[in-house]
């Protein structure tokens, strides 16, 4: 059994589509056009509320940078006698 390489040119169909009877090509892995993921206001709202997820994150470590730095001043401070 040889294996076949296919190679795809510009213009021609690839193996994910199909002619539909009227001869217009219907691609099988589109999503519907009812699709949440197509509205122009869910997108807008999936990409806030990634913002929001990064803004969450950064303070996160930034709250645990400052309570590192706390520990290490508490630890010098004692290790060195200035309290």
């Amino acid at each position: 059994m040889q294996r076949r390489n296919t190679i795809q040119y510009p213009g021609t169909t690839s193996p994910e589509s199909s002619y539909n009877w009227k001869g217009q090509i219907k691609n099988k892995k589109s999503t519907p056009s009812w699709s949440l993921y197509s509205d122009p206001e869910m997108k807008r709202k999936k990409r806030v509320a990634t913002y929001k997820v990064f803004t969450v994150e950064g303070k996160m470590k930034q709250t645990v940078r400052s309570g590192c730095r706390w520990l290490k001043a508490k630890y010098i401070e004692m290790r060195y006698g200035w309290w």
